[in-house]
């Protein structure tokens, strides 16, 4: 005795593959300012940002800095204002100063460069500097951008069904 199946699907995934440009085109494109203002505001509330060394302090009450003389300042990541201001939504993403990356991923100074043999002659070996992620920690969302997230899965999903669905013979 032979047993017969019939599988039937109500989708394809195809269809999805090629319909998959059209799916996520601009999927997060009103994320980009949202990430962006967020990035901007984390840096001047200091949030989840690791605070000043001593050194650094005395550097800028020195005025050592090239780019911007003495201060006593102590917020984070605004010595110059470059930086806070380099950050901007763009239609791929959101792009800052390069030297962003050396803050989010972490750095080395080393004693041996010429401006810590010029300024800090005593200085004597590397020093390491742990990542100051001003941008943000996935459980740290702003309410209001987990609220555009929300929508924005729930507008792909329509989109998603509506472009892989089959119909049923």
């Amino acid at each position: 005795m032979a047993i017969t199946t019939k599988a039937t699907s109500n989708f394809s995934f195809r269809k999805l593959v090629n319909a998959f440009d059209e799916v996520f085109d601009g999927y997060m494109e009103d994320s980009y300012e949202d990430l962006a203002k967020f990035a901007r505001d984390n840096i001047k509330n200091s949030t989840d940002i690791r605070p000043l060394t001593e050194g650094t302090k005395a550097i800028r009450r020195k005025g050592l800095s090239l780019k911007r003389g003495k201060t006593n300042g102590t917020t984070p990541l605004i010595h110059t204002g470059s930086l806070l201001a380099s950050i901007k939504a763009t239609p791929d993403g959101v792009q800052m100063a390069d030297y962003g990356k050396y803050h989010m991923e972490g750095f080395t100074i080393s004693s041996k460069n010429g401006w810590n043999q010029r300024f800090t002659p005593k200085a004597i070996g590397d020093k390491i500097r742990p990542r100051n992620p001003f941008f943000t920690k996935s459980n740290n969302l702003k309410p209001s951008f987990k609220k555009g997230a929300e929508k924005r899965e729930k507008e792909l999903i329509k989109k998603i069904n509506r472009v892989w669905r089959t119909s049923q013979k």
